[in-house]
């Protein structure tokens, strides 16, 4: 019986202390503005990274049929003036890149595991968004888009 009590405890505090990270970065802590402007023309060359896998970042950047019903959103979807895309590199991996809408630049994004959560009006990126509670192996981790230097920096 003092088994499971210490059981029941560990995940009550396990998801008290989840929800307190949730809380200090809430997509609304990062919001920005929704650019209203046409995207520019995707610039891919010169880009190894880009070049490598452009067509996961064309169909997601022009929003493609078959990119909408997997992504669900495409083309500016994320901080305002971006487009967020991802695609999978195996099993439990994800990459991805960031496209800037008013300019079509490609810039390096986040890996994940689990995927991830993102809004068009937010330069917050959750990364392995809800992990299982019986695992440790995939940790939530949150990503904030730096617009100076074109990067995401992980918080705490």
């Amino acid at each position: 019986m003092k088994r499971y009590r210490n059981l029941l405890l560990a995940i009550c505090l396990i998801s008290m202390s989840r929800t307190v990270v949730a809380q200090q970065h809430s997509f609304n802590s990062y919001n920005v503005p929704l650019y209203k402007g046409h995207p520019a023309k995707l610039k891919l060359k010169g880009n190894a990274l880009a070049e490598q896998y452009r067509t996961a970042i064309r169909t997601t950047y022009y929003s493609t049929k078959d990119q909408v019903a997997y992504h669900g959103s495409t083309g500016l979807n994320f901080g305002g003036h971006y487009c967020f895309v991802y695609w999978g590199c195996g099993s439990d991996c994800q990459y991805a890149v960031v496209v800037d809408l008013k300019t079509g630049i490609v810039y390096p994004g986040t890996d994940a595991e689990r995927g991830y959560k993102f809004q068009p009006n937010s330069r917050l990126i959750i990364v392995n968004p809800d992990p299982e509670p019986t695992t440790t192996t995939y940790k939530e981790e949150y990503w904030v888009w730096n617009e100076a230097g074109k990067k995401f920096t992980k918080l705490r």
